[in-house]
Parts: C-alpha cells; sequence; structure tokens
C-alpha cells in the first residue's frame, strides 16, 4: 500500500472534479457547535468540582474562557449558515482552519490553569478530558487532518508542558505514548477514508467514461440510422423512407381524417442531359433540384426524397389537392430557373410533375396514391413536359399504360 502521510498535511483530503459538493458537505459537520459546547462543559465541570472541593484558584478563568470559546463556535456557526456556502470554499476552509486553532488554544488554556491551581483528584479528572477531546478530534481528523492535528498537537503540547513544568514528569512519557496511539488511529482512519475517496472519484471517472461510451453510441446509432433512410447524393429521404412516411400517414391506420398528397416528379429529358454534360455534371443537377424540392416544403412533417435515378417525390400530410397543385407549381418554376454549372457555361433544365391526392384515408391505400401519382406524372410527360397534371380518379388501364411507359422512358 503507497504511504498516505503527504495526505495528513492538507487542509482537507479532497480535491480535483467533484470534490466541491464534498467539501461542503464536510464544512457543514465542521462548523457545528455541538462537539465544542460538548467538550466546554466537559471542561467546566473540573474547576465546579475543584471548587466544590475548596481548591483551584483559577477556576473562574478556565470557566470564563470556556464560556467565551462556545459563544465564538456558536456565532461563527451562524455566520456560516447566514452567509452560505456560496461557492467560497478558500474563505471557509481557511476560517475553519483558524478556528480549529482558536479551540486548541482555548482548550489548552482551560487545562493549563485547572492543572496549575486544581487538588490532586480534579488534575486527573482534567488529563481525562483532555484525552477525551483529543481522541474526539482524532476520530474527525479525515475530514480535515491538518487543522485537526495541529489542533491536537497544539493542545497536547499545552497540557503536558504545563504538567510538567508543575513536577509532574510521569505525564510527559505517558503522552508521548498516548500521542503516538492517536497518530496511528488517526493514520488509520485517514487512510481509510482516502481510499474512499479515491474509489469514489474512479467510480464517478468510469461512470462518466460509460455514460459518454453511450452517448457516443446513441449517436452512432443515430448517424446509423440516418445514413440508411438518406440518400448519399442528394441528402433527401431515400426509397425506404419514402415508404416508411408513406406508409405512415396514408393508411386506414393513420388516425386522421385529414388528406394526403402525393408529388411525383422527374427531370425532363435527363439521359440526354447526362449524355450531353456528362454523370458529374448529372448529380450536380440532381443536387440542386433536391435544394428546390425541400425549400418548398412547409412543415415538418412534409417530406421530399429520392424515389430512384431522376425521380423525386413529395409526400405532403393534411395538404388537399388545390394546396398540392400551387406547391407543384412553385417547384416547377423554381427548377427552371436554377442555373446548372456545364463546363464554361450554365445551362437549364425542366420538370415534369404528377399530383394526387386521398381525401378519404378509410378507402384509399398507399399503393392507390401511388399509381394516381405515377399517372398524372404520365400525362404531363405526354402533354409536353414541364407542367403540372393532377389525377383524381384512374382506371386501371390507365395506370397501367401510364407505367409501361414511364418504364420505357
Amino acid at each position: 500500500m503507497k504511504p498516505i502521510w503527504p495526505n495528513l498535511f492538507q487542509i482537507t483530503l479532497y480535491s480535483g472534479p467533484g470534490a466541491q459538493q464534498l467539501i461542503r458537505h464536510m464544512l457543514d459537520d465542521l462548523f457545528l457547535p455541538w462537539p465544542h459546547l460538548i467538550a466546554g462543559l466537559a471542561i467546566i465541570i473540573c474547576p465546579v468540582y475543584s471548587a466544590w472541593l475548596g481548591g483551584d484558584r483559577f477556576a473562574t478563568e478556565a470557566v470564563a474562557i470556556m464560556i467565551v470559546h462556545m459563544s465564538y463556535r456558536i456565532a461563527i456557526h451562524r455566520h456560516y449558515i447566514r452567509s452560505g456556502y456560496a461557492d467560497r470554499e478558500r474563505y471557509w476552509t481557511r476560517l475553519f482552519f483558524a478556528s480549529a486553532l482558536i479551540s486548541g488554544f482555548a482548550w489548552g488554556t482551560s487545562l493549563s490553569l485547572l492543572i496549575v491551581s486544581a487538588p490532586d483528584e480534579v488534575k486527573y479528572l482534567t488529563l481525562t478530558v483532555a484525552c477525551v477531546i483529543i481522541q474526539s478530534a482524532t476520530a474527525r481528523a479525515f475530514m480535515a487532518p491538518l487543522p485537526l492535528i495541529l489542533q491536537t498537537l497544539l493542545l497536547m503540547m499545552m497540557v503536558v508542558s504545563t504538567s510538567v513544568w508543575n513536577g509532574d514528569w510521569i505525564v510527559a512519557p505517558a503522552a508521548v505514548l498516548f500521542i503516538a496511539f492517536q497518530a496511528g488511529h488517526m493514520r488509520h482512519l485517514i487512510a481509510m477514508r482516502f481510499r474512499e475517496w479515491q474509489a469514489q472519484k474512479d467510480k464517478d471517472h468510469l461512470l462518466a467514461r460509460l455514460a459518454k461510451a453511450n452517448d457516443d453510441l446513441s449517436e452512432a446509432n443515430e448517424a446509423l440510422r440516418k445514413a440508411a433512410l438518406t440518400d448519399g447524393l442528394t441528402g433527401l429521404a431515400n426509397r425506404r423512407a419514402f415508404d416508411l412516411h408513406l406508409e405512415l400517414h396514408c393508411s386506414p391506420d393513420a388516425g386522421t381524417s385529414e388528406p394526403v398528397s402525393l408529388i411525383f416528379f422527374d427531370v425532363d429529358r435527363f439521359k440526354s442531359f447526362n449524355d450531353t454534360h456528362g454523370h458529374q455534371a448529372g448529380d450536380q443537377c440532381l443536387e440542386l433540384i433536391s435544394r428546390c424540392a425541400r425549400s418548398v416544403l412547409t412543415s415538418t412533417w412534409q417530406m421530399a426524397a429520392r424515389y430512384g435515378g431522376e425521380e423525386f417525390a413529395l409526400i405532403l400530410p393534411m395538404t388537399g389537392a388545390d394546396e398540392a397543385r400551387r406547391i407543384a407549381d412553385v417547384l416547377r418554376e423554381k427548377v427552371s430557373r436554377i442555373p446548372i454549372p456545364v463546363r464554361a457555361e450554365e445551362t437549364h433544365v425542366t420538370i415534369s410533375l404528377g399530383v394526387a391526392t386521398a381525401d378519404n384515408l378509410t378507402a384509399s391505400t398507399p399503393s392507390a396514391l401511388l399509381a394516381r401519382a405515377d399517372l398524372a406524372l404520365y400525362r404531363a410527360k405526354q402533354r409536353g413536359r414541364n407542367r403540372v397534371e393532377v389525377v383524381e380518379t384512374a382506371s386501371e388501364t390507365e395506370i397501367h399504360d401510364a407505367l409501361q411507359y414511364l418504364r420505357t422512358t
């Protein structure tokens, strides 16, 4: 085990992250006046007993010192309570340090006066009280080693020197043995408390690392989830996310009677654009169009998705046919105006859009809405491109013909 003696010479054992709260709790205990009141009353009993036996010319002085000391301890406790800790750690630890030395001096002075003038019966009682006070200080030394060690040494030196000066030489070797015993006891208590504190710090450190690891894992999982639902080129939702979102808002289980609109659109003659300008220009074109698609959304419930290739889709929950048509027109106009840089010049592209709306979700399915949006896109292509078409109803034959056309163009 590593020696802990250097730790005995700190005002407190606590340092580092998390120590401030522990120091505050320690000071709450150390500023309590009741241990000093008990010690003072125990010392007062000695001169009272001495006066009852008819001796002790310094009884009054000893009692007065204890009364003043007890009043001081009550006063600084009230000061601590009223002022509040308020993150003034340095001030309060220094004040306790000074108070501990004052207590040691007050106890030592009162007991020394009794040793000089009291009868022999009272002297032995006085030494017993001194030992009990030292034992009590030793038991609390783990909270503030340096102040309480100095307090104990000051008290012991005053009592022993007075006893030796008064002719009681036997007190000196007894005091040495007592101090050695108390030092070993104090060292054990402080070492045990210090190990507990270190273990608590290690535990807090490990818990902090575990919490950070959990946060990092959560962020990684969230990033993975987003990556699984995001198109790598455009940053829009991908086909899987589109299917999930449409199923969520366009099904009999959606739990709402609000309409849902779907806009399908693709880039007119995109294959020719790629063949002429290259795939890098084509990718840049899709990125610019995706920004336009994202810009027309007006609600967090709405979604812009890349359906596949140059095909895109907008899912518009709680949006009727008229509003969906307006959004489609705005998007078509925006796309037609964006300049697409191609080598040293700029060019433009257009899009064709198909709009379908499900007004009655109890009688609609995602596949039915998709089919009508496909048909609307087919009609926009057939009627000249760069336009918006809306399909409210459609036969199976019309839908079949539209799908066949879109697959071959």
